[in-house]
């Protein structure tokens, strides 16, 4: 028999529902999916409530995102341009996408950074992937930064110029400074691919649409400031890649999908692929911000053995990116 305090939750939980749900409910006598995982996800913030007694309907299955409306995908960009996605783990970034609240958080963790990686002593993040896969990667991230990914994805640097030339390029702002660097990189690229060497360098600075090895290049820069700023280059890459997926015909990210997704290294299925694609669109425009790791003064630059590590103070990081997270 229902308690009174779980009456009082299912009660609660249909008074906060729209409505124009109610009255749905009411014609069709059922529950859409996207109903019943919002009076799901009501009953689960009650006291002592459950969903126990709720009969789920055969064909309902649970979207990737879960009934809070959240995905945390670890992506990991491989330092290298071979067609085996296997080398130091250059870029980690956690990317948190929150449907509830129309937010898309990115967490650039540095490759520097000087942690425990489990069963391998201290080393530089970078390291984990290399000693274990992404298993090893993520087990580091949680145990060091109390971070959980439900899924990973890695790619090399020449996969994301594939992808970022099929979505027909990205927007991105090249600043003076950064210009010849990026073009001095483009040229290396060049070489390595025996094109002409002043192929695709650009002749000003300014925002335009930029090819995969023209993003490439901008992501790598790192000489003319520092590792922060390229870390920062990395998340307007990332960022101007999901505004330009935005924009595509349904069909064609359809087609972008099935080109890709044999070709990198992932845990994610098609299906779980294509509902996080419905959940996006069905989001409509997200508010993208972003974090990197180490916070300001949250850490000191050491020599170790004669390399250089970035030596974070673990608890002031964690608390930056728990607040990160929950910030609306």
């Amino acid at each position: 028999m229902m308690s009174f305090r779980r009456f009082l939750a299912l009660l609660l939980a249909l008074l906060l529902m729209p409505a124009v749900q109610l009255v749905g409910l009411a014609e069709e006598d059922r529950l859409t999916d996207e109903q019943l995982r919002d009076l799901l996800y009501e009953l689960s913030l009650q006291e002592d409530a459950s969903s126990d007694y709720i009969v789920l309907p055969d064909d309902f299955r649970m979207p990737a995102t879960g009934l809070d409306g959240e995905y945390r995908l670890l992506i990991v960009g491989v330092d290298s341009d071979a067609p085996k996605v296997t080398g130091r783990s250059d870029t980690m970034i956690l990317a948190v996408l929150n449907t509830r609240q129309k937010t898309l958080k990115l967490i650039s963790f540095m490759r520097d950074l000087y942690v425990s990686i489990p069963g391998r002593g201290h080393n530089r993040l970078n390291a984990a992937y290399v000693y274990g896969g992404q298993q090893l990667l993520r087990r580091t991230l949680e145990e060091s930064f109390g971070v959980v990914a439900d899924a990973y994805v890695a790619v090399n640097y020449s996969l994301m110029a594939e992808l970022v030339d099929a979505i027909g390029g990205v927007e991105l702002t090249v600043e003076e400074y950064e210009l010849k660097p990026l073009n001095g990189i483009l040229g290396y690229y060049n070489y390595q691919r025996e094109r002409p060497e002043e192929e695709g360098m650009l002749a000003a600075s300014g925002t335009r649409i930029l090819t995969g090895l023209q993003a490439m290049s901008y992501a790598r820069i790192r000489k003319v400031d520092s590792d922060f700023e390229r870390v920062g280059r990395q998340q307007r890459v990332l960022r101007a890649i999901y505004e330009r997926v935005m924009q595509l015909p349904i069909d064609r990210l359809g087609e972008v999908i099935l080109t890709f997704i044999d070709r990198i290294r992932t845990d994610i299925s098609m299906t779980d692929a294509l509902n996080l694609l419905q959940d996006l669109l069905q989001a409509g425009d997200l508010r993208i911000d972003a974090l990197s790791i180490p916070v300001s003064k949250s850490f000191s630059s050491k020599m170790i053995n004669k390399a250089y590590f970035l030596v974070p103070n673990i608890k002031r990081n964690r608390a930056a990116i728990a607040d990160f997270l929950s910030a609306q």
